[in-house]
This record gives structure tokens, C-alpha cells and sequence, in this order.
């Protein structure tokens, strides 16, 4: 697989900073799970992990490794997901605060999800 393209670059910076604003929207909208983690410390640390795993990812995807493309292809799915789960929850509950929080980020999620893989699976299917 070749080195990808200025699209899955872009794309996913993108992703990754639908990510962080998902995260800080789960904190900031006090998000229920983050007790059933362990409190507010423990959430945060759980997701600078995950999300230290998907830098990871991101730089041997920039290195054309095709493990970290596939891999990269699922975490994007796994956000699409996310994004459409909280988007459910909220509106389906009618609650935000204290509640399912992550609704306005996970659009974010959800649009530029589809985009990454897209771009990603373009890039697998290239002869380098």
C-alpha cells in the first residue's frame, strides 16, 4: 500500500478532532458512563489512552502500512457508531446534561466517519 493520499490526511485530522470534542463533550455534558468508569480522572486517563492508540494508528497509516489502514478503517466505523449512539440516546431520552452527552459532536462523527473509510479503503485497493 502506498503512502496515503492529502485526503486521508486531512480526513483524518479531521476524525481526530471530532474525537477530542467528542471527549470534551462527554466531560463538559456529564456524561453517565464516566462514573460507571470509575470517576472523571479514570475516564479521562481510558481515553488519553484510546486515544494515543489512534495516533498510533494514524502514523503507521501516514507510513502506508496496511494493518494500520484496516485498523484505522474500524476505528473510523467504531466513531460513526459512537456519533449515531449518542445522537439516539438523546433523542430518543430527551436528555443531554447528565445524560447522553456527545450529541453535537458525534455529527461530526458521523459525517466525517464515512469519508475516512471511503478514502482508506481507496487507498487498500491501490497497487504501490
Amino acid at each position: 500500500m502506498p503512502a496515503p493520499g492529502k485526503k486521508v490526511v486531512i480526513t483524518y485530522i479531521l476524525i481526530l478532532a471530532a474525537h477530542l470534542g467528542h471527549v470534551t463533550e462527554e466531560i463538559l455534558g456529564q456524561f453517565f458512563l464516566i462514573e460507571k468508569f470509575g470517576g472523571l480522572s479514570r475516564f479521562v486517563a481510558i481515553n488519553i489512552v484510546l486515544f494515543g492508540i489512534v495516533i498510533f494508528l494514524f502514523v503507521y497509516t501516514l507510513k502506508g502500512k496496511r494493518w494500520a489502514c484496516i485498523l484505522s478503517i474500524l476505528y473510523a466505523g467504531v466513531m460513526i457508531i459512537n456519533g449515531l449512539g449518542h445522537n439516539i440516546a438523546t433523542i430518543v431520552t430527551g436528555e443531554y446534561y447528565d445524560g447522553y452527552a456527545g450529541g453535537f459532536s458525534g455529527i461530526a462523527l458521523i459525517i466525517i466517519g464515512p469519508f475516512l473509510i471511503y478514502y482508506l479503503r481507496k487507498g487498500l485497493n491501490t497497487d504501490g
